[in-house]
């Protein structure tokens, strides 16, 4: 054998002994995942003795490996894992073993590659890890208990590191007790007690610099989730250092002290609130005190830290220490007297008891003294009681329930009653009013079911055996005890005479019933007013107050009791400037202020000063009222006011305008009835006639245009809808249109624009719209034309009328369609026609309309609503109408009769005149005011008579330029305003008579008499 197969074998026996005597388990698996090879020690622990039972399985088809593992393996990763495996699931579905349970297995798998990379074998290495896993288990459920113990403890462990400044602490609430999330200094000052922060800076800063040192510190701290401060114990040492020796870590504790803490000071509360001196001492540290309560401070003066010698004498202060050493050193307790005097001169007897006490393995010295002169002033205090007992008329008492026995003490012997009567409680109940008996017995035994408690009574009772019952009231204390090893019950107090006072109580209840009573009754007065009302004191207090009841408009705290009305009022911290309150203080009277909150509500309030009976101020009653109503009452009422007189204006200026129109043809029809039944000429009685008629139509048409516009507003018109030809309709209205036209200098053209249109409608009423739009433009067109017609449109039939008339300014195109509204206040009518025409056409569905240049002219319009038929539109049809009229009839001219001036614009008017005086005077005409006065300047006549309402200048306004240069011409007013103010108008502007139309002939003449005499034939009347 050659020296290389020789080694070659030497090399693979060592590495089998080393294969089978590896402390792993080592499994060699192919590229398929079939077990090919496993050492001793993979058998051992997969707990199998036959190797045999184990070569062939599959490594993808053991269920203990997890599905994860078996993927990356697959993809000829390298694998580390610990995995439970379970043998009882390995022995049933995957090799016989002989291992039952749960064990942990850390397995490396390391996957061997072929040259093409593909996966050549599997080596598993597997070790138990069972103890390991098991072992950290317990390290970790220690660990649990170990934190569970620190919280439970209150102890928290922390290291700073000085270099980073930061702490890292276990079992610390304030880093949530997270212990790898870090703090610094400043977490810990932020949640730390104010008082205990310099010596907390101080250890920070001992840390900060490296200094060598421990350090134990006591601090407040407030963790989060707790409302209270936590008493804290921080011990600090140096834990590591750097090269230089200087510390760079420091470790410690911090413990929660608080439940201790608690303790001790519920001990110091319990020692503090005994009514005895209590100090102890620590002899070995020269008998300084550690603790003193404080009666001991009261009364000696004493001090934690001191020494008896800061309160008396060397010499008291040696002899007290000798049996103070005395007792801590044999430990027998002392009890006996001490005098003690000290420095400032106070003396005490007292008796002390001095015993040995410890506080863990420390021995201390326990004093307790009692101050001997308690028993003394006990004495006096009994003196004393005995004294006012009598001085009550009272007495002290004592009860023993099990025996039901009453004994009598201090004071009894003044009732005068023998004590063996009323000793036990069936002889006393017998005295008590049998109305109040129950009671007592009653409210006795509830106190006798507890170990103790206070009783108190109130009852009447005939204790002096006089056949009186008088108020008693009884007060006792229920004590228990132990009596030979047996609970002991008994009840002491006191009995006083209530007599007096229980008439008085009721004599003072009855009068607080009568008193609140009336209180309720004032208040139920008060808080059902309108008004709010505050008294508040002269420093701006409100002492009382109802406005959160009765103003609902102010906030419920606006006047709050007990509080400064500026504070609450406004949320200001001195007084308002000038506020209503300040001026009623120093003017001393009422002062009122109004005003508006931000919701808009209007606010009243009245200050009113309170005097006393020495005339000083005490106060000022505050009156709040939302008096948003009422101001709305008033602006409604002032605005009614002004549509009260506006209607009444209205009303006047209707009832004149509709007297002077009226009488304005009535006047004709009056005149010229007279005049017919005088003259014989043919002619001048047609004249006449046509004179008469054409005012009787003006007047039936005054009254049918007030009638119609009171139905229409009414609602009360009928409109009659029948089937008829609007084209012959039209013709006959031109033709009656024409008639109207008088002005020679004025075109009537009728444009008819269809042969037929027949329409279902109201003809009467489209009569009237016509009439008025023409009667209208007749009025206001001194020369030129007037167009009439109608035209088919979408809605229906729009009527028309256009003319070249004098137009319509702009200012009054608003008031065009108004009742009563008159753009020429000269011209005749009611003012009503325009604003009938709109009511009637919106009756029948429709609109009406204008269009007006000032000036130039207008046009008006009406769109009724129907249906036309239209048949052959013949526009040639259209017709032009005009109408020329002229009158005139001047009376020839005489040197031998007066002259009179007519200003009169009315036609009619100023023939009827005529006629009645021609045949006695020259008549001359003036149409309006200022051809009066022109007339009167140039030509002056003998009288004039005046009309009152006239355009360009008016009959006043001549009347009054007249007198200026003609102060002696008779000027006589003959008007159709009837109204006595005008009267006194015209009389005050110069006139020298009035006389109101239609016309008093008989009163004409006497007044024509009275101015022009010697006028032949001039008849009475």
């Amino acid at each position: 054998m050659s020296e290389k197969e020789t080694n070659g074998k030497e090399s693979y026996v060592l590495l089998q002994t080393i294969y089978d005597n590896l402390p792993v388990g080592l499994e060699l698996y192919d590229s398929e995942g079939n077990l090919t090879e496993i050492n001793r020690a993979g058998m051992a622990m997969m707990g199998v003795t036959d190797k045999k039972n184990m070569l062939g399985i599959n490594i993808f088809q053991n269920p203990n490996i997890p599905d994860d593992m078996k993927d990356r393996l697959r993809q000829g990763e390298n694998v580390r894992f610990t995995v439970g495996y379970d043998f009882n699931l390995a022995r049933e579905k995957y090799y016989p073993t002989t291992h039952t349970g749960m064990r942990h297995l850390e397995i490396t798998v390391s996957v061997v590659k072929q040259n093409n990379g593909g996966i050549d074998k599997y080596i598993f290495v597997a070790q138990d890890v069972t103890t390991t896993v098991q072992v950290e288990k317990e390290l970790r459920q220690n660990k649990q208990k170990t934190e569970l113990a620190m919280k439970a403890s209150g102890f928290a462990l922390w290291e700073f590191d000085t270099l980073k400044q930061v702490f890292l602490a276990e079992n610390e609430p304030l880093n949530n007790y997270d212990k790898t999330r870090p703090l610094d200094l400043e977490a810990y000052y932020a949640n730390m007690h104010e008082a205990d922060l310099p010596q907390a800076h101080r250890a920070g800063r001992l840390m900060l610099e490296g200094r060598d040192k421990s350090f134990t510190i006591d601090v407040r701290l407030r963790f989060p989730g707790k409302s209270e401060w936590q008493y804290c114990t921080v011990n600090g040492v140096p834990y590591e250092k750097d090269a230089t020796g200087k510390v760079v870590k420091y470790v410690g504790f911090r413990k929660d002290n608080t439940e201790l803490e608690k303790r001790k000071q519920l001990q110091e509360k319990i020692l503090n609130s005994i009514p005895l001196p209590i100090h102890i001492k620590d002899v070995e540290d020269n008998f300084r005190y550690v603790f003193c309560n404080e009666e001991s401070q009261r009364m000696f003066d004493t001090h934690e830290g001191e020494t008896v010698y800061n309160i008396i004498d060397q010499q008291q202060g040696k002899q007290m220490q000798k049996t103070d050493l005395e007792v801590f050193t044999t430990g027998k307790p002392y009890l006996g007297l001490e005098r003690i005097t000290l420095k400032d001169g106070r003396v005490y007897d007292t008796i002390v008891r001095k015993n040995i006490i410890y506080d863990g393995d420390k021995r201390l010295l326990l004093n307790i003294r009692w101050d001997q002169s308690l028993q003394n002033e006990l004495k006096r205090r009994a003196k004393v009681l005995s004294i006012s007992m009598e001085a009550m008329d009272a007495y002290t008492w004592f009860f023993e329930p099990q025996k039901g026995r009453v004994s009598f003490g201090e004071g009894f012997d003044k009732i005068g009653r023998d004590a063996s009567e009323v000793n036990s409680l069936e002889k006393f109940l017998a005295c008590i009013h049998p109305d109040d008996r129950e009671l007592f017995a009653g409210t006795l035994e509830e106190v006798g079911h507890h170990d103790s408690g206070e009783w108190k009574v109130e009852y009447r009772i005939d204790l002096r055996g006089n056949g009186v019952y008088e108020w008693w009231e009884t007060r006792g204390v229920l004590e228990t005890s132990i009596l030979n090893d047996a609970p002991y019950q008994y009840v002491s107090g006191m009995s006083i005479n209530i007599e007096a006072h229980k008439q008085a109580e009721l004599t003072l209840l009855k009068n607080k019933e009568e008193l609140d009573k009336l209180i309720r009754q004032n208040e139920l007065v008060l808080n059902n007013t309108n008004s709010g009302l505050a008294y508040i004191d002269k420093d701006y207090i409100v002492q009382w107050e109802n406005i959160s009841m009765c103003s609902a408009s102010l906030s419920y705290e606006a006047y709050k009791k007990g509080v400064h009305c500026y504070e609450s009022a406004h949320n200001r911290r001195t007084p308002c400037e000038n506020c209503v309150m300040q001026r009623a203080m120093q003017s001393r009277q009422m002062e009122q202020i109004q005003f508006r909150l931000s919701n808009k509500r209007a606010i009243e309030v009245l200050a009113t000063p309170v005097f006393n009976d020495g005339h000083t101020l005490d106060g000022i009653v505050i009156r709040v009222d939302d008096i948003t109503e009422r101001e709305r009452m008033i602006e409604e009422l002032r605005q009614a006011k002004l549509l009260a007189e506006q209607s009444d204006k209205l009303k006047s200026a209707f009832l004149a305008n509709m007297s002077h129109e009226i009488r304005t043809p009535l006047n004709a029809i009056v005149g010229f009835s007279d005049l017919l039944m005088t003259t014989e000429d043919k002619d001048e009685r047609e004249e006449y006639m046509h004179i008469i008629h054409t005012n009787n139509e003006l007047l039936l048409k005054l009254i049918s245009d007030i009638l119609d516009l009171s139905k229409l507003e009414a609602g009360s018109v009928e409109l009659k809808y029948e089937d008829f030809n609007l084209s012959e309709y039209f013709n006959d209205l031109a033709s009656s249109m024409k008639q109207r036209v008088t002005n020679p200098n004025v075109r009537l053209i009728a444009v008819n624009p269809y042969c037929t249109c027949r329409v279902k409608s109201d003809k009467n009423r489209i009569a009237q719209v016509i009439t008025n739009y023409v009667t209208n433009a007749i009025k206001y067109t001194p020369k030129g034309f007037i167009e009439m017609g109608y035209e088919q449109v979408d809605e229906g039939i729009r009527l028309y009328v256009k003319d070249s008339g004098i137009g319509i300014a702009e200012e009054k195109k608003v008031k065009v369609f108004h009742r009563f509204e008159k753009l020429d206040e000269f011209a005749q009518g009611t003012g009503l026609g325009l604003s009938i025409c709109k009511a009637i056409t919106e009756a029948m569905g429709g609109s009406v309309g204008f269009e007006s240049t000032y000036g130039e002219g207008s046009q008006f319009w009406a769109i009724l609503p129907c249906d036309p038929e239209i048949l052959d539109a013949t526009p040639e049809e259209a017709r032009t109408v005009a109408a020329r009229h002229a009158l005139d009839k001047t009376p020839a001219f005489s040197a031998k009769r007066p002259t009179i001036l007519i200003a009169e614009d009315i036609t009619s008017n100023f023939l009827l005149i005529s006629a009645l005086l021609r045949r006695h005077f020259n008549v001359l005409h003036a149409l309006n005011g200022r051809e009066a006065v022109e007339m009167a300047k140039n030509n002056p006549p003998d009288l004039i008579l005046m009309d009152m309402k006239m355009p360009e200048m008016d009959g006043l306004t001549a009347t009054a330029e007249i007198r200026k240069f003609r102060p002696n011409l008779p000027i006589v007013a003959l008007t159709a305003h009837a109204f006595e103010s005008d009267k006194t108008a015209a009389l005050r502007a110069g006139c020298n008579e009035y006389l109101v139309k239609p016309i008093d002939k008989a009163r004409l003449m006497a007044v024509l008499r009275k101015f022009c005499r010697n006028v032949p034939g001039l008849p009475e009347g």
